[in-house]
């Protein structure tokens, strides 16, 4: 930019009023330059400014009040998802604890189920099936049929929440 710029009276950035300022612009390429930006930023700045729709102070209070609310309540509910979270754990194992202790009263009945169908499949003329392998069977069913009554509730609530 040239010296000359500064030293011009009136150099608001717009030559259009200001004679002498106009003439210089004229004869001055980087000055010529720079009104071109600064006239081709102002008009959009214009622009910009009209379109521009700032929302009424009732909107304004309306969407702070809304999200001081959605704070107070995210900041509550933290210390009950911490509980949440621990009580689950301590069902997980309290469950974890029955079933070890109550696995021999479990393993009882399921082997005599087992022996109980395998005679039957041998009287049948069905191939023999050891007692163990049917108790297995068995077992496996079992947990099968637990997971699925413990884990559906579960389940449903994860996809059913809102949060």
């Amino acid at each position: 930019m040239s010296g000359q710029w500064q030293r011009v009276p009136g150099n608001r950035g717009n030559p259009g009023n200001n004679v002498a300022l106009r003439q210089h612009v004229d004869g001055c390429p980087s000055c010529r330059d720079l009104v071109t930006v600064a006239t081709a930023l102002r008009d959009e700045h214009e622009l910009a400014s009209r379109d521009a729709h700032l929302p009424t102070s009732g909107q304004v209070w309306w969407r702070a009040s809304t999200r001081t609310r959605a704070e107070a309540a995210a900041t509550a509910a933290r210390p009950i998802l911490v509980l949440q979270g621990l009580a689950g754990a301590c069902a997980a194992g309290l469950s974890a604890a029955l079933v070890t202790l109550a696995w021999p009263s479990i393993l009882q009945p399921l082997a005599g189920i087992a022996d109980i169908t395998s005679r039957e499949a041998q009287r049948l003329g069905v191939a023999a099936v050891s007692a163990a392998a049917m108790q297995q069977a068995l077992l496996s069913v079992a947990v099968v049929a637990a997971a699925g009554l413990i884990l559906t509730p579960l389940i449903l609530y994860l996809v059913l929440s809102d949060d």
